[in-house]
C-alpha cells in the first residue's frame, strides 16, 4: 500500500524570488480622474531581472555539481571496495546495493553511461549461484544479528528510561553498517577468476578516468571528491570501538568527505551513540541533504531519517511522525527502519501506517520473528484482541515467536479464547528428561529456540525445593540443552523410583515476569535424550503473571 499522506513540499528551481503584483487603489468618489478600465486592474508580475535570472542559472549549475560529485563519489568508493576485496559475496552487494541501484541522473552523459553499463555487464558475467547466493545473505544475517528491542520496550508502559535512551542510541542499522564491519577474510570458494577480475578493474578504471574528466569539466572542486586514501582512512576510523576516539577521528576527516552521504551517515551514528541527539539530528540533515534523489531504494536515508524520528519522538518533537513516514518512503527493504518507524508512528496513533511498515518486512519473510514480535506487541498495546488471537491461531506464528512474548499476547485473551495451537506448541516445545544413573540423577531440559534458555536465569525446584545448581548449557539441532548435574533420584539404569520428585522449572527473562511451568510424567518420551525406554515429563500448566493455562489436555497431543 502506498504511503501517500504525508508527501513533503517540493522546492522550484527559483530560490527566494518574490513576485510582486500590481494592485489598482480605486480613488475617492469626488475625485475629477476617470474611471479605470477593469481591464487594466488585472494583475501583472515584474519580469526577472538579469542578475536573478543569472542567480537562477548558478543555482542550477551548483546542483548539477553537487549531484556529480556524490554520484562519482559513489561509484570510486563501489569500485575501490571490488578491488579490495576481489569476491563474488562483494560484487554481489556492491551492484546489488549500489551500482544497480544508482540514479544516474546526475551523470546522464551519454559516454558515461555507455561506459557504467560496461561496467555492470562484466560484474554480471561473474556467475553467483543461487546457493551462493543464500549463503552471502545468511552470513549477512548471522553476523548482523542482535535484539533491536527488549520486550519490556515493545510491550510494557514501565520500561526504565535508561533502557529507553540505550535503545534510542542504539537506533536502527542498515546494510551501510554491515558493510563497514564485515572481515575481510574470505573462504578462495568465493574468490573470482582473475582474468574476469582483471577485466572488471580495467573497465571500472577507465568509468573512473572518463568521470574525473567530466568532474573537471563541470569545475567540480577537488574537495569534494574522495580518494581511495580516504576511503581507506574512513574504513579504519569506524573499525575503532570507542565512540569518542572514532568520533574524533571523523570529525577530522570532514574537508575530504562533505559529498559523500556514508561519511555524514556514520558521523551521525556515532553521535548518536554518545548520547549526542541533537548533533546527530543536524549531522541526518546534512546528510539527507547531499544524499536525496541518489538510489531508487535507498537504505542509508532510510536508516539515517528513521533514527532522526526515533530522536524526535524521544525528545517529544511533534515532527516525528512525518519524519518516520519519510523514512519509509526512502526504501522498503530496510527491516530495522521499518520496524522503528513503526513504532514511531504506533506512538503517536498512527495504527495502520505502523502495522503496513511492519508487514512489509513479513510479506517479503524479512526478519519475520522480530517482525511479529513488533505487530503482536502493535495489537497488544492497542487492545486489538481479534487480530491477536487470529495470529496466534496460525501454528507457524506460534512456533516463531519467542515463548516470552506468546505468553503475553495469551494473558491478555479470555481463557476461552485461547487457541489450540498455542497449548499445543507450548507443551510440546519443552521437555524434561531425568537421566537414570547410579547415585543422584541429572535432569535435562530439551527446549525448542523459542524458549531463549539462553537470555533466561534457569531455576529448578523438586518436591518443593529450590535447587541452588546452574544448569549447563548446550546448543544441539536447533535446540537448546540445558543439564542439571546430579540434583535428584529418579530411580537407575535398572530401576525406575516409586515415587519420582515433583518437579518445577523457572524462567526468569529480562524485563518480564517470572515463567513457573509445572511438570509431570507419563507424558510422551523426548526422543534424542536417554534410553529409548526412559520417561520424559512434559509441560502440565503454566504460571506467567496473571496467567495460569493448563495444558494437561494437550500435553500429549
Amino acid at each position: 500500500m502506498a504511503l501517500t499522506h504525508f508527501k513533503p513540499l517540493r522546492t522550484t528551481t527559483a530560490t527566494g524570488l518574490l513576485v510582486a503584483f500590481l494592485v489598482y487603489v480605486p480613488t475617492l468618489a469626488h475625485s475629477a480622474d476617470p474611471a479605470p478600465d477593469p481591464a487594466s486592474s488585472k494583475t501583472m508580475p515584474i519580469a526577472k531581472t538579469e542578475a536573478q535570472k543569472q542567480a537562477e542559472k548558478q543555482a542550477e549549475i551548483d546542483r548539477d555539481r553537487q549531484a556529480t560529485a556524490v554520484a562519482l563519489n559513489y561509484c570510486r568508493a563501489s569500485f575501490h571496495r571490488i578491488r579490495k576485496q576481489p569476491t563474488k559475496r562483494v560484487m554481489l552487494q556492491e551492484q546489488t546495493q549500489i551500482l544497480n541501484n544508482l540514479n544516474l541522473s546526475g551523470i546522464a552523459d551519454r559516454e558515461v553511461i555507455q561506459l557504467y553499463t560496461a561496467v555492470l555487464d562484466e560484474i554480471h558475467l561473474v556467475q553467483i549461484a543461487e546457493k551462493e547466493r543464500l549463503a552471502f545473505d545468511a552470513r549477512h544475517r548471522r553476523e548482523f544479528h542482535r535484539r533491536l528491542f527488549a520486550n519490556a520496550l515493545l510491550f510494557g508502559s514501565e520500561v526504565a528510561t535508561a533502557q529507553l535512551v540505550g535503545a534510542v542510541r542504539t537506533g536502527a542499522n542498515s546494510w551501510w553498517d554491515y558493510r563497514a564491519m564485515e572481515d575481510q577474510k574470505e573462504s578462495d570458494i568465493w574468490k573470482v577468476e582473475k582474468i574476469r577480475m582483471k577485466t572488471v578493474v580495467s573497465k571500472s578504471s577507465t568509468f573512473l578516468d572518463t568521470l574525473w574528466q567530466m568532474a573537471r569539466k563541470k569545475q567540480i572542486p577537488d574537495a569534494w571528491l574522495v580518494r581511495g586514501s580516504d576511503l581507506d582512512r574512513l574504513e579504519v576510523a569506524l573499525k575503532i570501538r570507542g565512540p569518542r576516539q572514532r568520533l574524533r577521528v571523523l570529525k577530522r576527516m570532514e574537508r575530504f568527505m562533505t559529498h559523500y552521504p556514508p561519511y555524514w551517515y556514520y558521523l551521525g551514528r556515532t553521535q548518536q551513540q554518545l548520547g549526542q541527539l541533537f548533533a546527530a539530528m543536524k549531522t541526518y540533515d546534512r546528510m539527507t541533504g547531499i544524499a536525496a534523489g541518489h538510489f531508487r531504494n535507498d537504505e542509508l536515508l532510510a536508516a539515517g531519517i528513521a533514527n532522526q524520528a526515533m530522536i524526535q519522538a524521544h525528545l517529544g518533537q511533534p515532527a516525528a511522525p512525518l519524519t518516520a513516514m519519510k523514512a519509509l518512503r526512502m526504501s522498503s527493504t530496510c527491516w530495522e527502519a521499518n520496524l522503528i518507524c513503526a513504532r514511531v508512528l504506533a506512538d503517536t496513533g498512527r495504527t495502520t501506517q505502523a502495522e503496513e511498515a511492519i508487514l512489509t518486512n513479513l510479506d517479503t519473510n524479512v526478519e519475520r520473528t522480530r517482525s511479529l514480535v513488533h505487530l503482536l506487541s502493535l495489537y497488544y498495546r492497542t487492545g486489538d484482541l481479534d487480530k491477536i488471537a487470529k495470529r496466534l491461531a496460525d501454528p507457524k506464528v506460534c512456533r516463531d515467536l519467542p515463548v516470552p512474548v506468546l505468553l503475553r499476547c495469551v494473558a491478555r485473551l479470555a481463557p476461552g479464547k485461547v487457541p489450540a495451537t498455542v497449548n499445543r506448541q507450548l507443551a510440546g516445545s519443552l521437555k524434561v528428561m531425568p537421566r537414570r544413573q547410579f547415585g543422584a540423577d541429572d535432569i535435562v531440559v530439551v527446549a525448542g529456540s523459542g524458549w531463549q534458555l539462553n537470555e533466561a536465569r534457569i531455576g529448578l525446584s523438586l518436591n518443593g525445593r529450590k535447587m541452588t545448581i546452574r544448569p549447563k548449557l548446550t546448543n544441539r539441532d536447533q535446540q537448546v540443552v540445558a543439564t542439571f548435574v546430579r540434583v535428584a533420584e529418579f530411580g537407575n539404569p535398572l530401576a525406575l523410583a516409586s515415587k519420582p520428585p515433583r518437579t518445577m522449572l523457572t524462567l526468569e527473562y529480562p524485563d518480564t515476569p517470572r515463567v513457573r511451568l509445572s511438570l509431570g510424567d507419563n507424558r510422551p518420551k523426548v526422543s534424542g535424550v536417554g534410553p529409548d525406554n526412559e520417561p520424559g515429563l512434559k509441560i502440565t500448566s503454566i504460571e506467567f503473571d496473571t496467567l495460569h493455562l493448563s495444558l494437561v489436555a494437550d500435553a500429549g497431543r
